[in-house]
């Protein structure tokens, strides 16, 4: 159109005149028809150009419409996504709410038939707690318990063999010290679990007074008023307890009695050069299946014996043992000769951390609770006062009568000057 304009502006310079009286006559329009047509260049030029950016902010306008509605479109498409998926969290939400009150609701039933069975279950343990109460109150006043001996020192004396209750407190708090051992062995009445039918001190009194008096667990479930299988519970967990606390106490003895003392041998065990001292025998019963029939002349005596031990370390201490690997268990029969008896493998023995064939420096503790035997004819003796240790035990206690053995040795020389308690 430009073009054509200026075409018709050469070819008719009166209309010329007239457009530019109309358009431009505020304009000074040259006389001069090659400046007129310099002009007329530019302006054509200056038109060309605005042309060229009116075309090119079209096409930007309509990328940018079509960049709007395709953004416009994945918005619309996301948004539907989003409603989709929260309309579907939505749901789940309502359903798990709905599951929850209904888990709530069969909870608080639950709770509320709990809260039911408690208060009535409240009467039946106050009821049980009294009778518990009231059967304790009965062994007290009429049974065999330690409130009733501990205020008389003869009794204390006669079924423990300590001279008095305060020494057998403090050798109990010896004994309960060593919470390691302890464990899984006794419980005391203050732990949270079930309880024990006796306290502590009564179910020390039940294995002194059966070690000092040789009782069978009948007549001590009778004395104690307990169940025989809770007495031979109590028996085989205080057993293990004495002779695991016992044996960590260091024993000295005089080098002049060992040398006085018959019969005894010196052997080399585990790496340790020992003096092994034979102390007396300690009786069985032969099994049925391995009896044999003695002379019309002698009556019968299936028994058979393990010998007690002292045993002797070169650097001072001692300990005590009736274990097979120094000697082997034999079969006593009237006018026949003894008969070895191999019987099962035997544990070995372990002996405790100071026997060392080297002299050893004890710790504080070990020093304050350390103990001197002078006369092992002596100690042998009043270890023999434990009745328990001379009756005549079926073979399947032969465990029980080894650590029986070693739990007396200890304690006579506990109870016993010079080695009493402080």
């Amino acid at each position: 159109m430009m073009e054509k304009a200026s075409e018709s502006t050469f070819q008719d310079p009166s209309a010329v005149n007239e457009y530019i009286l109309h358009d431009h006559g505020d304009y000074c329009v040259p006389d001069d028809p090659e400046i007129l047509k310099k002009m007329v260049g530019e302006l054509k030029k200056v038109t060309h150009q605005q042309s060229q950016l009116l075309l090119s902010l079209q096409e930007a306008l309509s990328s940018k419409e079509m960049q709007c509605h395709s953004q416009q479109e994945q918005w619309e498409n996301e948004r539907w996504i989003l409603m989709t998926d929260m309309s579907q969290q939505i749901s789940q939400l309502e359903s798990e709410v709905r599951n929850l009150r209904c888990e709530n609701e069969t909870l608080e039933k639950k709770n509320k038939d709990l809260e039911e069975q408690l208060e009535r279950s409240s009467g039946t343990v106050l009821y049980l707690g009294q009778q518990v109460k009231h059967q304790e109150n009965s062994r007290n006043d009429g049974g065999f318990c330690m409130n009733n001996i501990k205020n008389d020192s003869k009794w204390v004396r006669f079924y423990t063999g300590f001279d008095c209750y305060e020494h057998l407190t403090d050798f109990l708090s010896f004994l309960t010290a060593d919470h390691k051992l302890c464990s899984g062995k006794i419980r005391k009445r203050s732990e949270v679990g079930p309880q024990s039918a006796l306290s502590l001190e009564d179910q020390l009194l039940l294995v002194l007074t059966r070690l000092r008096l040789g009782l069978l667990l009948q007549d001590l479930a009778f004395r104690f008023r307990v169940s025989e299988s809770t007495v031979s519970r109590y028996w085989l967990n205080w057993t293990d307890l004495l002779h695991a606390r016992l044996t960590q106490i260091p024993i000295l003895y005089s080098a002049r009695y060992l040398d006085l003392f018959e019969p005894k041998r010196t052997i080399q065990y585990q790496g340790l050069n020992c003096t092994i001292m034979d102390c007396t025998d300690l009786f069985f019963e032969v099994q049925a299946k391995d009896r044999t029939k003695p002379a019309s002349t002698h009556p019968s005596r299936n028994h058979y014996l393990r010998r007690g031990y002292a045993i002797a370390s070169s650097n001072g201490f001692i300990t005590f043992s009736s274990s097979v690997p120094f000697g082997i268990a034999t079969k006593v029969m009237d006018g026949q000769p003894q008969e070895e008896i191999m019987g099962g493998i035997s544990p070995p023995l372990h002996f405790p951390s100071f026997m060392k064939n080297v002299p050893v420096q004890l710790t504080l503790q070990q020093q304050e609770m350390s103990r001197q035997v002078l006369s092992l004819l002596s100690l042998i003796d009043k270890a023999l006062n434990f009745r328990f240790l001379k009756c005549v035990y079926p073979q399947n206690m032969e465990a029980q009568v080894d650590r029986a053995w070693v739990i007396c040795c200890y304690l006579a020389c506990l109870l016993h000057d010079p080695m009493g308690l402080s």
